[in-house]
C-alpha cells in the first residue's frame, strides 16, 4: 500500500469508530483502537466496516465512553491477538505513517556517496587513500572529529536521516570498543559470541533491521585504522582459553562494502595466526572476490543470513537473492572455507513451513556446502516497541508486522508466542538434521524454557569448536 492509501485507511477507521462510539473518544484511546483495526485490516485485507461488524462493534448504544472503549478494545484484541492473555502485553503504539521507502536511495551493490568526511588524523593513511580512489566524484571534507562532521549536515527527522545514510561516509580513527561481548538480550541464554567492531551502518535495507531505530548517525562509519586492530585482537586471543567465536556482522554487513574497504584481506591473514579465536564474516551479499583470494583456515568461517525466498525479496532490499547467496556459499566451500548459516529472523506466515523447508533442502542438498557447514543459528522475528513505527514510515507497503502475533516477552521485545516459536525451531531442527548434519545448531536470544522445549541437545548451549 502507498502512503496515501494508508492514510485513507486510517481516515476510514477513524470515521467508522466515530460513527459507532456513543461519545467522542480521547486521543490515546482512539489511537489504540485505530491501531488494532488497522492491523487487522492489513492482515486480512478487509475494510474497517467489515472488521468492526465482525467483532460486534455496531451502532452506538448508551454506554459511557469508558465502557465502550473497554468493550471495543477487548473484542479487537481477541481478533488481532488470539493468544493474548494474562501477563502478555501487545504495546499498542500510535500509527505514524508519514514516510515511504520511495524516499530511500536503494543500494545496488555499489556506493556512490555525495560526501566523504575524513578525520584529519587518518587522512594520510594508505588505507584512506586507497578507499578514496574508488570515489573520484565525491566531495572529501576534512574534519577534526566525527561529531564535527555531523554538525555540518542539515538536520532532518530520524527516518529521513537513515534513508540518506549511503550519501555520507565517515572515515574515522576508532579508539575504543574494538572487541566486546555480544549484547545478548536480558533473560536469554548467551551463545558466547564476541564482536569485532569494524564499522557502523549497513547499506542493505532490511525492513526488520534494528539499526533503523538504533542508529542516529547521518551516514556509514568506517574505521581507517584497521591495522591498529591487530594488537587488540592478539591481546584478546592471548586471554582466551577456549575456542571463541568473534564476528564483524553485528552493526554492519561483514562483506557488503568489502570491495572498497578490503577488510577481509587484512583480517583473514590475521586470524589464521590466532590460537583460540575464530573469525566469522557474516553477510547477505554474494560478491566475495576478496575472500576467495585469501587462503582458507579453520579459524575463518564465512556465513550467510538466509531466509524464505519471498521474504528475502520483499523485506531484504539490496541483499543478494537467496539463490545468489547459496551459490556464493558453494564457491566459498569449494575454496576450502568453513560455512555458517543464520536463519534469523524467521518470519511467520500461514504457509511459512513450505518456504523454509525448501530453503533448507536447497542449501544442504549441496554436498560441499553440507560438509563444510560448522554452525547454524535459528531466531524468529523480534523487535523493540518503537521499531515497528519506524519501519511503518519507511516501508508502508509491507505486512511484516501484521501477519503474526507479537507480544512482549521477558526482555521487553515483541515476539511471536513461545509455543509458536518452539514449533518453528523444532521443525527447522528436524529438517536440517534430516540431512545428517552434525554441525552446531543454536537459538539466538531465546530463554531457557524455549531451549528446553526445542529438540536440541541441552549440552549445545555454547560452541566448543
Amino acid at each position: 500500500m502507498t502512503i496515501s492509501e494508508n492514510n485513507d485507511l486510517v481516515k476510514m477507521i477513524r470515521e467508522e469508530l466515530a460513527g459507532r462510539a456513543p461519545v467522542p473518544l480521547g486521543v490515546n484511546k482512539e489511537n489504540e483502537l485505530i491501531r488494532l483495526v488497522y492491523e487487522i485490516c492489513r492482515r486480512d485485507g478487509k475494510s474497517p466496516d467489515l472488521i468492526l461488524d465482525s467483532v460486534g462493534i455496531v451502532a452506538p448504544k448508551k454506554e459511557r465512553r469508558g465502557d465502550f472503549f473497554r468493550m471495543a478494545k477487548k473484542r479487537l484484541m481477541r481478533g488481532r491477538y488470539p493468544s493474548y492473555g494474562f501477563g502478555r502485553e501487545a504495546r499498542l503504539l500510535p500509527l505514524k505513517i508519514t514516510g515511504d521507502h520511495t524516499g530511500c536511495r536503494t543500494w545496488n551493490f555499489g556506493l556512490d556517496p555525495n560526501i566523504i568526511f575524513v578525520e584529519n588524523n587518518v587522512r594520510n593513511f594508505v588505507w584512506t587513500e586507497e578507499f578514496l580512489s574508488f570515489f573520484p566524484r565525491a566531495e572529501v571534507r576534512g574534519i577534526s572529529t566525527f561529531r564535527d562532521g555531523t554538525r555540518s549536515i542539515s538536520r532532518v527527522d530520524p527516518v529521513t536521516k537513515y534513508n540518506r545514510r549511503v550519501e555520507n561516509l565517515f572515515l574515522i580513527r576508532n579508539k575504543d570498543a574494538f572487541v566486546k561481548i555480544c549484547p545478548c538480550t536480558k533473560g536469554c541464554n548467551r551463545c558466547g559470541y564476541w564482536i569485532l567492531n569494524v564499522g557502523f551502518g549497513c547499506p542493505v535495507d532490511c525492513s526488520y533491521c534494528f539499526l533503523q531505530l538504533y542508529s542516529n548517525a547521518p551516514g556509514l562509519i568506517l574505521p581507517a585504522n584497521i591495522e591498529e586492530y591487530y594488537d587488540h585482537v592478539k591481546r584478546f586471543d592471548s586471554k582466551t582459553t577456549v575456542r571463541t567465536r568473534i564476528g564483524t556482522g553485528e552493526f554492519t554487513d561483514s562483506l557488503a562494502l568489502d570491495k572498497y574497504t578490503g577488510y577481509s584481506s587484512k583480517l583473514i591473514p590475521l586470524f589464521r595466526k590466532t590460537k583460540n579465536l575464530v573469525l566469522e564474516l557474516k553477510t547477505k551479499i554474494a560478491e566475495i572476490d576478496n575472500v576467495l583470494k585469501e587462503d582458507p583456515h579453520e579459524n575463518i568461517v564465512i556465513s550467510w543470513s538466509v531466509n524464505d525466498k519471498e521474504i528475502a525479496l520483499e523485506y531484504e532490499k539490496g541483499g543478494a537473492t537467496i539463490e545468489e547467496r547459496i551459490d556464493a556459499a558453494r564457491r566459498a566451500a569449494e575454496r576450502g572455507y568453513s560455512l555458517g548459516f543464520h536463519f534469523d529472523p524467521i518470519v511467520y506466515s500461514r504457509c511459512w513451513e513450505d518456504g523454509y523447508k525448501a530453503i533448507v533442502e536447497e542449501i544442504f542438498s549441496i554436498d560441499v556446502v553440507r560438509k563444510n557447514t560448522v554452525w547454524i543459528s535459528l531466531g524468529t522475528l523480534r523487535y523493540t516497541p518503537g521499531m515497528k513505527q519506524v519501519a511503518e514510515q519507511r516501508f508502508s507497503d509491507n505486512n511484516l508486522y501484521y501477519d503474526g502475533e507479537f507480544l512482549a516477552d521477558i526482555d521487553g521485545k515483541l515476539r511471536y508466542p513461545r509455543d509458536l516459536r518452539i514449533d518453528i525451531y523444532s521443525k527447522m531442527v528436524n529438517w536440517i538434521r534430516s540431512f545428517d548434519i552434525s554441525c552446531w545448531i543454536y537459538l539466538c536470544m531465546e530463554p531457557e524454557e524455549v531451549w528446553q522445549r526445542t529438540s536440541l541437545d541441552p549440552s549445545d548451549r555454547i560452541w566448543t569448536g
